[in-house]
Parts: structure tokens; C-alpha cells; sequence
């Protein structure tokens, strides 16, 4: 027979393994671009879990991934930069595993 002690440690360590993929994508970094006043594009980033991105790099590329911009996310975790000509992407990252990106058609009211 099983006893209640080992039953509670079969049971517990089933709800973790279940629970990892949850914990794992828990943080996932958000980015979101919008147009603003005369011809500007204000990004803002923030993780999954609702905390800051300050300080984050932020990169403006065209598609053959040429820099157009780079800057950090300010104090308020945005950026705000001229819309470039042409076809672009914004990418944001945290220096580790986490990025996001924006593509210049979602770059929408």
C-alpha cells in the first residue's frame, strides 16, 4: 500500500512538472508601437507579469537588418523616435532570452 506521505509528494511534484511551462513563459517580454505627433513612433515595453522594462534596448531595422535607430526604453518603459521610410521592424531586448518585436504594418492607431 501507498502511504499518505508518499502519496502527497507523487501528487505535489506532479502539480510542479504540470505547473513548468507555465513558470517558463510567466515572463514574456511585450512590446507594443504606436504612430504619434508629426511623423514619430512611440514605443512602450513591459513583461507578461505587468513589471517595467526600463533601461531595455530597443533597435529600428530595416529588413536586410540595418540599423536605422537604436536607444533604451525611458523612465516610463517608451521610446518614442522618427518613423523611418520604407519597411522596418522594432525590436526590443533584455540582454538575455527575452525579445519582442513590431513590424511597421502594426504600427497602427
Amino acid at each position: 500500500m501507498h502511504s499518505p506521505i508518499r502519496s502527497f509528494f507523487l501528487a505535489a511534484t506532479f502539480v510542479f512538472a504540470a505547473a513548468l511551462p507555465g513558470l517558463a513563459s510567466a515572463h514574456s517580454l511585450l512590446l507594443t508601437c504606436k504612430p504619434a505627433a508629426e511623423g514619430m513612433v512611440r514605443c512602450v515595453g513591459e513583461f507578461s507579469d505587468g513589471s517595467d522594462a526600463i533601461g531595455m534596448s530597443v533597435s529600428v531595422k530595416s529588413y536586410d537588418e540595418r540599423v536605422l535607430f537604436k536607444g533604451t526604453l525611458g523612465g516610463d518603459s517608451s521610446l518614442t523616435f522618427k518613423r523611418p521610410a520604407g519597411e522596418f521592424f522594432v525590436r526590443l531586448e533584455d540582454g538575455g532570452e527575452h525579445s519582442a518585436e513590431v513590424d511597421h504594418t502594426d504600427v497602427k492607431p
